[in-house]
């Protein structure tokens, strides 16, 4: 059989050629080599020269190949080559006498190596008597890392070792680290590979990792000497908990604790005596690797890592340690459990003395607050959990949802006006009432952890109950709205929302106006919350104390109050109805081109026949600046009401796609998008069914009632000129527990203000800097209680929202046309100072020639002085720090905007690059060093 050059193992090649090259005519050369090779018997040509290499197992085998060779030999020119694994000591007189040099040759592994790897030079550490052996090794396993290791013309120490772990450990890399060991240890012949390893190379593996790992190597050969190589990464998290530098338990548990070390230290490392301090630090290390690797890709599949050392853990019986892992997914079902105990405790205090408490007891000695500390503690511990994180999980949700229970708790421990006026009853259930709704209808789904989901459903009790009382309150308020009595700025009736509020809009930028029918107060903050995560801030009038709110028209059902919207007029329509009042409609036809009347498109009108996508026509419509107004009516909330599937939605931009598409297409042509509803509703909660009449959900006529009877306890006799019935009278159940029609997850119709009161929201994109007339961007508004975070809010705030600029402030340092201007609506005093006189280096400063020089130089930034001033007062009130979102409350501005407002504050104040001002973004703070700044700016 032929065979090329590289079919023969390189080093009998090369002995081969050494030994021709000294004696062209050698014949019946014998080399000492240990393994079979494959095929046994082969032709060879060698530099023109044709050879039979044999390998044999027995002299036997030899002496026949030699005696055979002798009668073959007068008729060809072929030579033969003999291998086996014997010696000059291993074969008889007669055989040694026939071969040439009368012995076999050992095939010389440096000798070798030179030809092979055509070195100049090898590390004299190598050729010592200690390293002998290493020679022989790097020969033998010359296939395995010959074409995956450069190797120049010196083989240096370093890269003799990287040889090595190529071959040996399937281990190519350059330079071998912790991280890179404990990534390989992943692998699942990990531990195999390191039981094969030749005895000289395990017994000087020491030599080779120390330099490089320091005292980790003993962690390291510990684990590989006691087969645990391949649970490097689970011994690792182990010894995290085992180790960790802050557990300090009580004496008993301390027992348990080193009592579990020495079973560790026995089971995995053998008993080594290895200080504690470098297997915590082994911990940390396998744990920050992990993490490191999962942030590089998310998706890695780390479940064998983290089920071994669970597995492990529960072997030492200290399963309860992994609580402290933010990487187990054992220590997120604990920290679950943790949570539920400290909720528990939280929800035992009767509300009553939660009141009395925080009346009477200083926050330190309060019990609620205690309680509430703990929960928020373990909420904390929850949300660092990796398993917390995977955004849209089934975690996440949970988390979210732990989240809207402590929102929840706050809420029950303030303290709710008792007789409110009309508008007081609407702005506070706008205000906190939206939103305390949308933790509820979380908080409804309960939990897959029984004993936390029980804990939810008490507390949804509690809420529910004080949500009738508000309910019940908000009732005696439903005969001004039916009559059409004018409540307050701001709180609109439906029928004037297109003469009132889009059409003044209108006259100052092209309007995108989304119906969302059926779309709640509670809906309209989780969505308006996504919106913001996607670059869409919201706006409000510049004078406004308090959100708009839009009156629904009564009963609260899609043909009646839809219709208001769309027409301006009380009534009934259906969508032909709807698109010709709105096109007709005098206010939206003064703002628009003769040419290019409003025009509203719905649901049948907004995709593509057999998709989802946004209709061509409808896109192009939306991207056009004409027509000036635009109205979109998306039923995905009333459609997913309407269904009997019990399946919770998170509504967002990624769940109403439609509505993405469309804010893409508004910011194309720089399209204020209003988002609003016709009606909102009420979800069924275990909802009582009341037999009627009629089909209708949530309302029943009065001539139900028999004469002289009385509206039940949960219902409200109403009538005015916004009933939109024919007799302008109806009875309408105040109460979220009540319906009249067949099951669905829910209804609208009803008189509850989750139904009335209408959410009405402007939003532009953040890329959009042009002023607006009258309007304003707001800051990130949310209810007192929402906030979970310390540190973010700032008491007493005292400022309004920002607003674009049209104020002629020539020297202060007014932004020019297309930058965005943060102006304080009115003549608001500056942040109030601090007791250090903040307020007299803050004057200092702005007049100091120092400060003139920078604004030179600065060119245009995006604030004024007054501005920086609010700024300085704000950080100088948290001793020189403060956290962003605290900042963008405290100075009326969206987050979003707070990262260019700073910039332009840092080229002001950072004078010759010195960080007077400094954001650490991981952290979320900014800090301002005041005494550099003194400094800096000549202040002293």
């Amino acid at each position: 059989m032929h065979l090329d050059d590289a079919a023969l193992p390189k080093p009998i090649l090369a002995q081969v050629r050494a030994i021709l090259s000294r004696d062209a005519d050698a014949d019946r050369m014998a080399l000492v080599w240990p393994h079979p090779i494959r095929p046994a018997d082969a032709l060879q040509r060698v530099d023109g020269t044709e050879l039979r290499v044999v390998w044999c197992a027995s002299q036997l085998a030899i002496r026949e190949l030699l005696v055979a060779h002798e009668r073959e030999q007068a008729s060809g020119e072929r030579r033969l080559v003999l291998l086996s694994p014997f010696d000059e000591r291993g074969l008889a007189q007669d055989v040694l006498a026939r071969l040439w040099g009368h012995a076999p040759k050992r095939i010389s592994a440096w000798r070798t190596l030179q030809q092979l790897l055509h070195l100049r030079e090898i590390d004299p550490r190598l050729t010592t008597k200690d390293y002998r052996w290493i020679g022989d090794c790097l020969l033998d396993k010359y296939e395995c890392y010959r074409d995956r290791v450069p190797i120049g013309d010196v083989l240096d120490f370093d890269l003799a070792w990287r040889a090595l772990a190529t071959a040996l450990l399937d281990l190519d890399c350059e330079s071998v680290d912790l991280d890179v060991l404990l990534d390989w240890s992943r692998r699942a012949d990990a531990a195999a590979l390191v039981a094969a390893l030749p005895e000289p190379v395990e017994r000087h593996l020491e030599d080779w990792l120390r330099p490089r790992l320091g005292p980790q190597v003993d962690v390291i050969l510990a684990l590989w000497r006691n087969g645990q190589a391949g649970e490097m990464l689970a011994s690792g998290l182990v010894c995290a908990l085992l180790y960790a530098q802050e557990r300090r338990p009580g004496r008993q548990a301390m027992d348990a604790l080193l009592l579990a070390r020495g079973r560790f230290s026995e089971r995995l490392l053998g008993g080594a005596a290895i200080a504690e301090a470098t297997l915590a630090a082994f911990g940390s290390a396998a744990v920050a690797h992990l993490e490191r690797s999962l942030a590089a890709n998310p998706r890695l599949d780390i479940g064998p890592v983290l089920d071994a050392a669970e597995h492990l853990l529960a072997s030492l019986d200290l399963t309860h340690l992994a609580a402290d892992s933010d990487l187990l997914p054992k220590g997120y079902d604990l920290r679950v459990a943790a949570f539920t105990q400290a909720l528990k405790r939280l929800l035992d205090q009767p509300r009553e003395q939660v009141l009395e408490q925080a009346a009477q007891q200083p926050p330190k000695q309060n019990g609620h607050a205690k309680a509430m500390a703990a929960s928020l503690d373990a909420l904390a511990r929850l949300e660092r959990h990796r398993l917390a994180d995977q955004r849209g999980g089934v975690r996440a949700q949970q988390v979210l949802t732990a989240r809207m229970a402590l929102r929840a708790c706050q809420w029950l421990a303030t303290d709710t006006p008792g007789d409110a006026t009309p508008a007081a009853a609407i702005q506070d259930y706008v205000a906190n009432g939206g939103w305390l709704d949308w933790a509820r209808s979380k908080l409804w789904r309960g939990d897959a952890h029984a004993p936390l989901s029980r804990l939810y459903q008490r507390l949804s009790a509690r809420l529910a109950q004080r949500r009738e009382a508000f309910n019940q309150g908000f009732a005696r308020h439903l005969p001004a709205i039916a009559r059409g009595e004018r409540i307050a700025d701001g709180i609109v009736p439906i029928e004037d929302t297109l003469s009132e509020l889009i059409a003044p809009l209108a006259g100052e930028r092209p309007v995108l106006l989304v119906v969302l029918d059926g779309m709640s107060q509670a809906v309209y903050r989780e969505l308006a919350e996504d919106l913001l995560r996607h670059s869409w801030l919201e706006m409000q009038p510049a004078e406004a104390a308090a959100d708009i709110c839009l009156l629904a028209a009564l009963p609260t059902i899609t043909k009646l109050s839809r219709y208001a919207l769309l027409s301006g007029n009380l009534g009934a329509g259906v969508q032909t109805d709807e698109k010709q009042a709105f096109a007709a409609h005098a206010a939206l036809k003064q703002v628009s081109s003769p040419k290019a009347p409003p025009r509203l498109f719905h649901k049948a009108d907004l995709t593509e026949p057999g998709t989802g996508a946004l209709a061509g026509g409808v896109r192009a419509a939306i991207a056009a600046e004409q027509p000036r107004v635009i109205g979109v009516v998306v039923n995905v909330i009333d459609d997913q009401l309407s269904s009997n599937a019990q399946l919770g939605v998170p509504w967002s931009l990624a769940s109403v796609a439609v509505l993405r598409q469309m804010l893409e297409a508004a910011k194309e042509s720089g399209r204020l998008v209003v988002l609003t509803s016709d009606h909102g509703h009420v979800l069924d909660h275990d909802m009582r069914l009341v037999q009627t009449a009629t089909e209708a959900e949530r309302y029943r006529s009065p001539t139900e009632l028999p004469p002289g009877a009385e509206p039940a306890s949960e219902e409200v006799l109403i009538q005015g000129r916004r009933v939109a019935l024919p007799d302008h009278s109806v009875m309408l159940p105040w109460s979220e527990r009540l319906r009249y029609g067949a099951q669905k997850m829910g209804y609208h119709g009803g008189g509850a203000p989750q139904e009335v009161l209408v959410p009405f929201g402007v939003f532009r994109s953040v890329e959009d800097l042009q002023p607006v007339a009258g309007w304003q961007e707001m800051p990130r508004r949310q209810p007192h209680w929402w906030a979970l975070d310390a540190g973010v809010s700032i008491a007493e705030p005292a400022v309004t929202a920002a607003a674009p600029s049209t104020k002629d402030t020539k020297g202060t340092g007014a932004p020019a046309a297309g930058q965005l201007a943060l102006d304080f609506a009115g003549d608001k005093p500056a942040a109030p100072a601090d007791e250090t006189g903040a307020a007299v280096w803050i004057d200092a400063l702005l007049a100091s020639p120092v400060y003139a020089r920078m604004k030179r130089r600065s060119g245009r930034v995006p604030i004024t002085d007054e501005q920086l001033r609010r700024l300085l007062g704000l950080l100088a009130q948290g001793g020189g720090q403060q956290m962003m979102e605290a900042l963008a409350q405290g100075l009326g501005i969206p987050g979003i905007r707070l990262p260019g407002l700073l910039a332009g504050v840092q080229k002001l104040l950072n004078l010759d690059g010195y960080p007077v001002l400094s954001v650490d973004r991981a952290a979320k703070t900014v800090k301002l060093d005041i005494a550099s700044l003194r400094v800096q700016f000549e202040l002293d």
